[in-house]
């Protein structure tokens, strides 16, 4: 039996291919790198598969690999289209969008695939999922950046009872003297 062998690249030194892959019609896939698509997209776990954009027009909640300014590369989900053609994305473990040009789009997601199974991102159960999830989040975020303190206040006395007792038996006693 022959070793599995893995091969990384940076994105930039890939994109080249993957557009010339992508420019003849054919679909490309990559594994995910990175947190911020996360709970929809887990580092190594899950792999996109891209296709051209051609003639897709943007929608919220489509999934797209963008050219930032800087020249890195992200895969984000669309927030809002604006007026002026431009489109403010934002991942799914982030609070602030990001406002990219049309021109700046290199490939659209249409699929996701999570340990052999097909993730379909244009409809179904995980896009409605995740694009409520992501519109919540922004016009809540000031609720989800306090959501840590509140899950700890609710899960600290069921993981550490004793701890806890201790902690409110303090509050409650006051200082001895």
């Amino acid at each position: 039996m022959t070793a599995k062998q893995t091969i990384s690249f940076t994105m930039s030194e890939l994109m080249p291919l993957v557009q010339e892959q992508l420019e003849n019609g054919e679909k490309v896939s990559l594994t995910v790198k990175g947190v911020s698509m996360q709970p929809f997209l887990m580092d190594g776990r899950d792999s996109i598969v891209m296709v051209a954009v051609e003639k897709r027009q943007p929608v919220v909640g489509d999934l797209f690999m963008f050219r930032r300014p800087d020249g890195s590369y992200a895969m984000h989900r669309v927030f809002s289209v604006n007026s002026d053609g431009t489109l403010d994305f934002v991942g799914d473990n982030q609070l602030m969008p990001e406002r990219v040009p049309q021109e700046a789009l290199v490939a659209y997601v249409p699929r996701v695939v999570r340990e052999g199974k097909e993730i379909d991102c244009e409809k179904g159960y995980w896009r409605r999922k995740m694009t409520r999830r992501m519109l919540f989040r922004q016009r809540h975020s000031k609720l989800v950046c306090r959501i840590p303190a509140v899950k700890w206040y609710v899960s600290a006395p069921l993981k550490h009872p004793v701890r806890t007792v201790k902690w409110a038996a303090r509050r409650i006693g006051g200082k001895k003297k």
